[in-house]
């Protein structure tokens, strides 16, 4: 199948992972790919000649709505060519937590088929009259993450993500022993997870006026690093993983901490759990694998 794939390549000047977990499997499931830079655009001309000249089967899009960080999001040309119908238009929403207000539900028909990390906002969608919406949620390219034995890794604990009042408020009243990581290149990050016996997620996204929890990509990086996930709880998490089995989860800081102490203790467990974990995300949040299916889904809508 032909693919053009309109997302950013970089995001604030670094290169995002839209590389690494789209195009690249993409490319091994054997379809032709033309990545449209929504941050730099087209040295071959408009998106409207892009499309022309490539002739796609399917336009796959992860729009931001942002134009400071991806001023070449084609919106006017996206809701012609759908309405139109000559291709096949899809957008993978990431946030519907705290932007399906504000943005996926006023944008969504611009495509003929929309995704969201949330199975409970699909009835939102189709509250509004969008019927065209499939769950597609995170997911990892294995390929990037080293293989180090689970006894070899030189991290107990690890924490990778941006500095934030709330996060820093976290982990100070939490009062456990965790390395804590920001401004990684990807490499950096990929190796990171794979060297951390147990890393940790705070599902809470800092750009949410109400600090609700969401689907966050590292549900899926540390398990594809084949470290333990502890993570805060979000609704959902018992579809993609089995809890106390393969992942672990907590709802306040008292119960991190009591967790954490306990793993501490006993790292057989944290092995066991990471294990049981790498497997269940081999099997079905692999990126190729999480891909592969969501293409199915669109293409059969």
């Amino acid at each position: 199948m032909k693919i053009l794939l309109v997302a950013n390549k970089t995001y604030r000047g670094l290169p995002d992972s839209i590389l690494w977990y789209f195009w690249e499997p993409m490319i091994k499931l054997g379809h032709e790919v033309y990545l449209y830079d929504t941050v730099m655009g087209s040295e071959d001309g408009s998106f409207d000649q892009v499309v022309e000249g490539f002739v796609p089967d399917l336009i796959f899009c992860i729009l931001t709505g942002n134009r400071i960080i991806t001023p070449h999001e084609p919106w006017p040309e996206l809701l012609e060519i759908t309405k139109q119908g000559r291709f096949r238009t899809f957008n993978w929403y990431c946030d519907d937590t705290w932007r399906f207000d504000k943005f996926s539900s006023i944008s969504c028909n611009h495509f003929h088929v929309c995704s969201t990390p949330e199975r409970s906002y699909v009835q939102k969608y189709k509250e509004i009259g969008y019927d065209n919406i499939i769950v597609a949620n995170w997911h990892a390219n294995v390929d990037w993450f080293p293989k180090i034995h689970f006894k070899d890794k030189e991290i107990e604990a690890s924490f990778i993500g941006a500095p934030n009042a709330s996060r820093q408020r976290f982990f100070d009243l939490a009062e456990v022993d965790v390395e804590y990581f920001y401004g990684l290149s990807q490499q950096d990050l990929f190796n990171t997870y794979s060297n951390s016996k147990l890393s940790i997620n705070l599902s809470v996204n800092n750009n949410d006026p109400d600090k609700k929890t969401q689907m966050k990509q590292r549900i899926f990086e540390v398990p594809a690093g084949a470290g333990m996930l502890v993570t805060e709880y979000h609704e959902g998490l018992e579809e993609y993983f089995d809890i106390n089995r393969e992942i672990v989860t907590f709802s306040t800081i008292n119960e991190f901490r009591e967790k954490m102490n306990f793993f501490a203790k006993k790292p057989q467990i944290v092995e066991k759990i990471a294990i049981a974990g790498y497997e269940r995300f081999l099997k079905e949040h692999e990126s190729q694998v999480r891909i592969k299916k969501v293409l199915e889904e669109i293409m059969a809508k």
